[in-house]
């Protein structure tokens, strides 16, 4: 007897296509996802978001260097830990250690592998700084003190009006947003995360000309995922590119990327989102840092960035810098933290060291005076899915990362052990 097979319904009952549907509620929902999802979902962004691909070129391969012994160990918080108990106590996919341009450790698990890509989180917004730089120095933009009303007239008349580009890099614009992730309520989740998710074409452009003002523009830091999205309007219009081709022609292909890599788009064919979960491979993210490294000298010695760039957009120059995990303007949350400032979409961690840094464990760790980039990348889970033991260890995080990350990456930085 022959099985019968009955196709499922096409489309829900209010006549939205299934394959919508679900993608509308698993993205808009993200905030909230289980670490049953968080890892596979991490690995299949670009098919759960629209999303448009940074071409590759030719790859220029990483050396090999004297590599980081199994039982390297390292301390944090009082206690001596081991490589296996970092991966495992900070939900990572993914650890690399390049130092003098040659990987000295790399490490995967939950799926990831060397030719697969992982979302960024927001660390994509420290790519997003690179990309301005980039078209600073080929003469697209004069600066950052240009007004961003120049290049997005459809905001005159509101309180962009005397925003300037270095305003977006610091996130100091004083538009009145409110980020908190933990608060589904709040501007980035209900009018950033779940309308991108639903695919809505330039809503979020739409939603910020309608903001009022909270402080005075440049007067005070204030993390606003939503202004990065102008900041890939800009892009776009001043390139005359998309944002992707441009990412590939300036950054990717120059830096020898070994994978293409991709941005989530604000809707089907729409923006490139350059403030949130771009994807790229494990050795591709360490190409970010590298080039910071070299001052913005590409791999294939093209200069990409304005000498100066780096240091100028890694230095600690956010007004009155103080970050909230649970979204207040001027509080700084308690407990431990290793971040010490801001600069253009760059993470200030002290001593030189800087980062690029997004929610569930991802991070590109940058030691100028050791030469080198670790990066992490990983699925740490909502903190009503952690034990009263994993709580003790991120409880003061957000889901960013405990300060074990930052422990281990100035330790391996300062001296890698053999």
């Amino acid at each position: 007897m022959t099985e019968k097979h009955t196709q499922g319904p096409t489309h829900t009952v209010d006549g939205e296509p299934v394959l919508n549907f679900l993608r509308r509620h698993l993205a808009g929902d993200f905030l909230l996802w289980s670490p049953n999802i968080q890892s596979e979902a991490f690995l299949n962004w670009d098919r759960i978001w629209a999303s448009r691909t940074i071409e590759a070129g030719e790859a220029r391969p990483f050396g090999a260097g004297d590599a980081v012994t199994d039982n390297y160990t390292f301390e944090s918080r009082g206690h001596t830990l081991t490589l296996d108990g970092l991966m495992e106590k900070e939900y990572l996919s993914g650890l690399l250690v390049i130092k003098d341009g040659d990987i000295r450790l790399e490490r995967y698990a939950r799926g990831l592998d060397v030719d697969r890509p992982w979302q960024s989180s927001s660390m994509v917004k420290s790519l997003a700084s690179i990309l301005v730089g980039a078209a600073i120095h080929d003469g697209f933009l004069s600066g950052v003190e240009e007004r961003i009303v120049d290049h997005l007239p459809e905001l005159k008349g509101t309180p962009y009006d005397d925003v300037r580009i270095v305003d977006l890099l610091q996130m100091a614009s004083g538009i009145d947003w409110v980020e908190n992730t933990d608060d589904l309520t709040t501007d980035v989740a209900d009018h950033y995360i779940k309308q991108i998710a639903a695919r809505e074409p330039g809503y979020v452009l739409d939603y910020l000309s309608t903001r009022g003002r909270a402080n005075p523009v440049g007067t005070q830091f204030y993390y606003n995922t939503g202004d990065t999205l102008l900041l890939s309007y800009i892009l776009s219009r001043v390139t005359g590119k998309s944002v992707a081709e441009y990412c590939s022609d300036r950054f990717w292909k120059p830096m020898g990327c070994e994978n293409d890599g991709f941005f989530m788009l604000e809707s089907d064919d729409g923006q490139e989102v350059i403030g949130s979960c771009c994807g790229a491979t494990l050795r591709d993210y360490a190409r970010w840092g590298t080039l910071m490294l070299a001052d913005g000298v590409a791999a294939d010695g093209q200069r990409i960035l304005p000498e100066g760039w780096v240091a100028e957009s890694t230095a600690a120059s956010a007004p009155n810098f103080a970050f909230d995990f649970g979204g207040e303007r001027a509080v700084a949350s308690e407990g431990e933290s290793a971040i010490q400032g801001y600069g253009y979409l760059w993470w200030v961690m002290g001593n030189g060291d800087y980062a690029a840094l997004g929610s569930y464990g991802q991070w590109i760790f940058i030691s100028p005076d050791n030469n080198t980039v670790v990066v992490m990348l990983g699925a740490i889970p909502r903190h009503p899915y952690m034990t009263p033991e994993e709580l003790e260890i991120h409880g003061d995080s957000s889901h960013l990362g405990s300060v074990m990350r930052s422990d281990f990456a100035k330790a391996v930085s300062a001296k890698v052990q053999l």
